[in-house]
C-alpha cells in the first residue's frame, strides 16, 4: 500500500472518535473539560461580538474581527474564520494579521490561490511573520509548486530557528523533489528540536523504506513512531511496512 508522507497545515481539525463499552472515568472527564472549554470559548466569542456594538473605530473593529477569526481558527470552524477575517480587512486592509488569518482558512478551505494572494499581502505588510511564510510553502505544496513551497518553508525556519513543523514540511517538499539529504536533515532536525515530535519519526521512516533503501533505519524509525503514538489509526499499516521491511 503506498505510503504518505504527512504535513502539517496547522488548521485545527475536527476529529470523531467511536467509542465502544461503558465509558471510563478518565474518558468522562475529558469529555466534560472540552466541553466546559467550548462553552468558555463560545463566552470569548460573544463578549467580542458585544464589543463591536460600542467600538468606536474601523481600527477598533478590526482588532475585534481579528481576535474572533484567531478564535475560530483555533476551533477549526473555517467559515466562520473566513467571515471574520474578511470583515476585519473591510475595516482595516493594512492589518498583517488578518490577511495571514484569511489566507490560512483559504487553504483549509482548497482555495489555495486566494490563499497565496491573501498571504502575499500579510508577507508584504510584515516581512519578518515566519507563520505567513509557513502557510504560504503549505499553499504552495497544495499547488505542486514544490520549489516556491521548499523556499517558503526555508523563509519560516530563517525568521524562526525552532519553527519544528516548517522543519517537518521542508523534509517532506525536500522528499517528493528528490533533495533526500536535505530532507533527513531537515526531519532530523525535528527531533532534535522535540524527541516526542512522532510525525517526523514516520516521515524518515518514509524516507528510508521508499526513498533511500535503508531498511534497519526505516524499521527503527516507524516503530520510534508507534511508540509515541501508539493509538494512531494507521498503526496495523506501519506495522505491516515493518514486516515488510524484516523488522
Amino acid at each position: 500500500m503506498k505510503k504518505i508522507i504527512i504535513i502539517f497545515f496547522l488548521i485545527p481539525l475536527l476529529s470523531f472518535f467511536l467509542h465502544c463499552g461503558k465509558k471510563d472515568i478518565s474518558e468522562v472527564a475529558e469529555q466534560e473539560f472540552k466541553l466546559s472549554e467550548n462553552a468558555s470559548v463560545n463566552q470569548e466569542i460573544k463578549k467580542l461580538h458585544e464589543a463591536l456594538k460600542t467600538a468606536e473605530t474601523d481600527i477598533a473593529k478590526a482588532e475585534i474581527y481579528t481576535k474572533i477569526a484567531s478564535i475560530h481558527s483555533e476551533k477549526g470552524d473555517i467559515g466562520s474564520m473566513i467571515k471574520s477575517a474578511t470583515e476585519a480587512i473591510k475595516y482595516q486592509p493594512n492589518q498583517y494579521m488578518s490577511h495571514y488569518l484569511l489566507g490560512k482558512s483559504y487553504i483549509a478551505a482548497g482555495r489555495y490561490n486566494d490563499a497565496v494572494d491573501e498571504l502575499n499581502i500579510a508577507i508584504s505588510l510584515k516581512s519578518d511573520f515566519a507563520p505567513a511564510y509557513f502557510e504560504m510553502g503549505n499553499a504552495e505544496y497544495k499547488r505542486y509548486n514544490y520549489k516556491e513551497s521548499k523556499k517558503n518553508f526555508q523563509l519560516a525556519i530563517k525568521y524562526d530557528k525552532n519553527y519544528i513543523d516548517a522543519y517537518n514540511n521542508l523534509g517532506v517538499v525536500c522528499t517528493l523533489s528528490g533533495d533526500l539529504k536535505e530532507a533527513e536533515k531537515n526531519l532530523k532536525i525535528c527531533n532534535s528540536l522535540n524527541p516526542e515530535y512522532a510525525i517526523a519519526y514516520k516521515n524518515l521512516g518514509i524516507l528510508y523504506d521508499t526513498k533511500m533503501k535503508k531498511n534497519a533505519e526505516a524499521v527503527m524509525n516507524y516503530n520510534k513512531y508507534l511508540t509515541l503514538r501508539p493509538d494512531c489509526p494507521e498503526r496495523s499499516l506501519v506495522k505491516l511496512w515493518i514486516a515488510a521491511l524484516g523488522g
